[in-house]
């Protein structure tokens, strides 16, 4: 009789070097690949070689049996900066929002207080498997601020677009409708910190569009987006403001639409809306986790923008009161369109339905339209960066899977995410992140999170 105790195998270093991945599923969301077993070979950060029986000397080789092999999610909507103050509002409506988030703590924000909360939401996306990060930060309450976020992006190893906003400082100038202009310190930021549209992370601007400031202020920071060669964000269709606005209505008659414009949300916007959006080939995110558990907000509009031919993207919104991971987006999306037919047939029945595979695409190649990076990430190809996460497929989650892309929307999980390539660097390995420094970020996040909560509440 064996008496002796199984040890579990040693664990690979994490590589510093290229990147050989043999024999998993590669679902590639590149149009000419689709699905396939084969291999990928990584080198000096981008995607050499997709194939069978791929060689390569000196590459640290990544077993693929039972692993599913797919580009990084991408999240093209994420207010980031209040990582430390994680899942405080689940079952808040907007109002509550507002009240704690806009006008209690974020004018009580310090500079440290957004790196904090930046590098945790950043860090946790990784974990998630997210390798894009399209930070919607509105937390400019000094140039201080906006600086600490960057360095909190660069620090964190995701691939970042800081998407430069406005204070939470005086939110009800900024937020209610004001006639205050974007923040001119965004041309500094362009100019000093973010000018290079190749690095790693990038500048967007996240404008409050005519739903939140007017169509007379929204084309003026249209102008200055343009100006600075950058790509735009706006929130529309939010609850009662969609209709009463019509933030991309308004836009188009204006003559302001383009390709370079994201709208997030678009919950009642109105179907001549979306036929707008999508003749101007502009883009739209939908937060279906947030839209289904915030009150008023409106139903996700997956659906009817996919009547109208646009591919939507997803986004996560604030891990305040939804969780940071695409799969629980991916899911609220199904769930919220099959809620609907049920309480909705005579609208519901009639628009597109859509599957594990198309979720897929939108949480990865449709996210890098979005936000304008599809040269570079997005789908498994060569000559991209190699920006891509290896699911694990033999946890008891998803054994034996009959169809790995349903597995993987149907029940993944963080977990299931064994290891995350950012532009070929491991920030994820062998199921942990490798960011050097964790537990002090760990007790970081808890001080800025204690510190936020004491905060006396303010009344809106």
């Amino acid at each position: 009789m064996n008496n002796t105790t199984h040890q579990p195998e040693p664990r690979q270093p994490v590589p510093s070097g290229d990147i050989l991945i043999k024999g998993a599923h590669l679902l590639t969301q590149d149009p000419e690949l689709g699905e396939l077993v084969g291999d990928i070979h990584i080198v000096d950060g981008k995607i050499a070689a997709i194939g069978t029986d791929l060689q390569a000397d000196d590459a640290t080789v990544i077993d693929g049996t039972d692993r599913a092999v797919l580009p990084g999610f991408i999240d093209t909507h994420r207010h980031t900066w209040q990582g430390a103050v994680r899942q405080t509002g689940i079952g808040w409506d907007f109002a509550a929002y507002r009240q704690y988030i806009q006008l209690t703590w974020g004018p009580e924000y310090t500079p440290n207080d957004v790196y904090v909360g930046n590098l945790i939401g950043a860090l946790g996306a990784l974990d998630a498997g997210i390798t894009t990060l399209r930070d919607e930060s509105h937390i400019q309450n000094s140039p201080a601020h906006s600086d600490q976020a960057v360095a909190a992006l660069q620090a964190s190893g995701i691939r970042g677009v800081f998407a430069y906003g406005w204070p939470s400082i005086d939110s009800n100038k900024w937020m209610l409708r004001g006639e205050a202009t974007h923040p001119d310190d965004i041309r500094r930021v362009r100019e000093e910190l973010l000018p290079d549209d190749n690095a790693l992370v990038t500048l967007q601007a996240m404008l409050r569009g005519p739903e939140l400031s007017t169509t007379e202020v929204t084309a003026k920071d249209i102008a200055l987006a343009r100006d600075l060669g950058i790509r735009s964000s706006m929130h529309v269709g939010n609850g009662p403001w969609g209709p009463q606005f019509r933030g991309i209505g308004s836009l188009g008659e204006a003559g302001l639409l383009d390709d370079d414009l994201l709208f997030i949300h678009c919950c009642t916007s109105d179907d001549e809306e979306l036929k707008m959006l999508a003749d101007s080939g502009a883009h739209a995110s939908v937060s279906a986790a947030i839209e289904a558990v915030l009150p008023g907000l409106g139903a996700p509009a997956t659906g009817r923008l996919l009547k109208f031919g646009i591919r939507p993207s997803l986004s996560i919104d604030t891990e305040a009161t939804v969780a940071g991971d695409m799969f629980n987006v991916m899911r609220a999306a199904l769930s919220s369109h099959g809620l609907g037919i049920t309480f909705d047939p005579d609208t519901y029945g009639e628009l597109p339905s859509f599957t594990p595979r198309d979720l897929l695409e939108f949480a990865t190649i449709a996210g890098a339209k979005a936000s304008g990076l599809d040269d570079r990430t997005g789908s498994l190809t060569v000559g991209k960066d190699a920006d891509l996460i290896v699911f694990r497929l033999d946890e008891f989650t998803t054994v034996p899977s009959a169809d790995i892309p349903a597995s993987i929307v149907g029940a993944g999980h963080p977990g299931n995410i064994e290891t995350v390539l950012v532009a070929g660097k491991a920030a994820k390995w062998n199921g942990r992140l490798t960011h050097p420094d964790l537990d002090h970020i760990r007790a970081q996040g808890e001080e800025s999170r204690d510190r936020l909560l004491a905060t006396p509440l303010v009344e809106g």
